[in-house]
């Protein structure tokens, strides 16, 4: 199987999940490509919340990827600002290509507030896309330290490679 990991972070909370994760799906001989959004000019943290309030989109350093086509399972992951997507997240999430059929894996990561109105976004503008949602999960900051992290990672591979998924 073919995963794409689209993601955002901020302080390397989701980005150690992600690979976390990438490396155990890796680890049971899935092929793993990662695409980081990263902006041209990065946002101070009061500029990310105030992006996210106004549901902006942000410039990407790299172009998004064409097509979602070659890939079975899409992970997409990022922080939670203020309850709502980050602008990264927004830009992938308004001009993702070809939705139809995959499956999607959300993630949101978060120092402790409600990620609720994030996941409900982000789940939204995936299946309009036609893309079907077979696992989400919102992880806290203090949940993902060093010691954890390659557990949670192995849980949440397990989950995503079920059977009745497939």
């Amino acid at each position: 199987m073919r995963a794409l990991i689209v993601y955002h972070s901020r302080t390397g909370v989701t980005e150690n999940l992600m690979r976390a994760v990438g490396d155990e799906l890796e680890s049971r001989g899935h092929k793993v490509e990662y695409h980081r959004l990263e902006p041209k000019r990065p946002l101070g943290y009061l500029g990310a919340v105030w992006a996210a309030l106004r549901r902006r989109e942000a410039e990407l350093d790299a172009a998004l990827p064409r097509t979602l086509r070659t890939c079975e399972l899409v992970l997409v992951a990022g922080p939670v600002h203020a309850g709502r997507t980050s602008a990264e997240l927004n830009t992938f999430l308004n001009n993702m290509p070809d939705g139809v059929g995959r499956r999607f894996g959300v993630f949101a990561t978060t120092g402790g507030g409600n990620a609720e109105g994030q996941m409900k976004s982000v789940k939204m503008r995936i299946e309009k896309a036609g893309g079907l949602i077979v696992y989400e999960d919102a992880v806290k900051k203090a949940v993902v330290n060093s010691g954890q992290c390659a557990a949670r990672a192995r849980a949440i591979v397990e989950q995503l490679l079920r059977p009745w998924v497939w």
